[in-house]
């Protein structure tokens, strides 16, 4: 029986992590296309390629 319960409970945990983790990957995807809109360029550039090199340039 607690065993069964035990599952449960994390099942419940891992579920709400999941949905946690969907939320923040939109609203950094929403995010990131608002700051490319704010900054005078087109909102759909935050998926070009380059723009992830040159975020990533910074980091090496």
């Amino acid at each position: 029986m607690m065993l069964k319960t035990d599952s449960h409970h994390a099942r419940r945990v891992l579920k709400h992590v999941l949905i946690v983790l969907i939320v923040a990957f939109i609203a950094l995807l929403i995010g990131g296309m608002a700051g490319m809109a704010l900054g005078g360029q087109n909102p759909l550039r935050f998926f070009d390629p380059a723009t992830w090199q040159h975020v990533f340039s910074f980091w090496q």
